[in-house]
């Protein structure tokens, strides 16, 4: 499966309401994850900084959203606030790499901020 309909494929799958989440969770952000990361090296190979910096802030923005989303089930949204350091660290290198650490302190505090507020745990 082309990694961006992989990312589109697992996003929808994290918004219906799965048979056993508890097994399904940790697998399905994983997965999720790792499209968003792979999309975002694609684009770091091809020198395309932009698109990069984009799925990278998508994947992580995602993640904190189901984590935030009460709708969503229980073990999905622990799995998203456990899996989030992946983005978050893949980010971090990015902004490093290009001099603009300011904006990822920027998501550090939105995540820490809202992790706090809307702890599944």
């Amino acid at each position: 499966m082309h990694t961006h309909n992989a990312m589109l494929h697992y996003q929808q799958q994290m918004k219906c309401v799965c048979q056993r989440p508890g097994l399904h969770a940790p697998a399905l952000v994983a997965n999720y994850v790792e499209a968003g990361l792979k999309v975002a090296r694609y684009y770091e190979k091809n020198h395309h900084t932009i698109l990069q910096e984009l799925y990278l802030r998508r994947t992580f923005h995602e993640l904190l959203d189901k984590m935030c989303d009460t709708l969503v089930h229980s073990a999905i949204r622990k799995q998203c606030l456990a899996q989030l350091y992946k983005p978050q660290l893949a980010l971090k290198r990015y902004y490093k790499t290009h001099h603009c650490i300011e904006k990822y302190f920027m998501l550090e505090r939105e995540a820490r901020i809202l992790s706090h507020e809307f702890n599944p745990i």
